[in-house]
């Protein structure tokens, strides 16, 4: 049975793995998840140590659909097993989120970021809040 994700987390930055480039610097972050399969809707906020914010809000259907089109751009997510991923393009830059629940309830985001300056891998690591 593939899990539901719907939720509300809050960055657990001692549990996660983060990229020294940028991801480092994220202070504190939340994610909100609605999660009707097929629907899946999630929005994010992370803060920075310089209190720059940045905040973020998709719905993708999980049959591996691309998401509305936008300028050179493209997302996409699809079931792996028990494993959301999720992918976005944007012109040489891509991102990848793989969505999983570990067995204390915790939402793992295995995030790899290629075609940037700053290429990184990250394991976020969020608790139910």
């Amino acid at each position: 049975m593939k899990p539901n994700f719907s939720g509300e987390y809050v960055l657990n930055r001692g549990a996660s793995t983060l990229s020294p480039l940028v991801a480092l610097s994220v202070e504190t972050a939340n994610i909100r998840i609605q999660h009707n399969e097929p629907t899946f809707s999630c929005e994010g906020r992370f803060v920075f140590l310089d209190q720059k914010t940045v905040q973020w809000a998709f719905e993708l259907a999980t049959n591996g659909g691309a998401g509305p089109p936008g300028p050179a751009s493209m997302a996409r997510l699809q079931w792996d097993g028990d494993t959301l991923v999720f992918t976005s393009r944007e012109e040489a830059m891509t991102i990848t989120f793989r969505y999983e629940v570990d067995r204390d309830g915790r939402l793992r985001m295995a995030e790899q970021l290629r075609g940037t300056a700053h290429d990184q891998d990250n394991l976020w690591i969020f608790d139910r809040s």
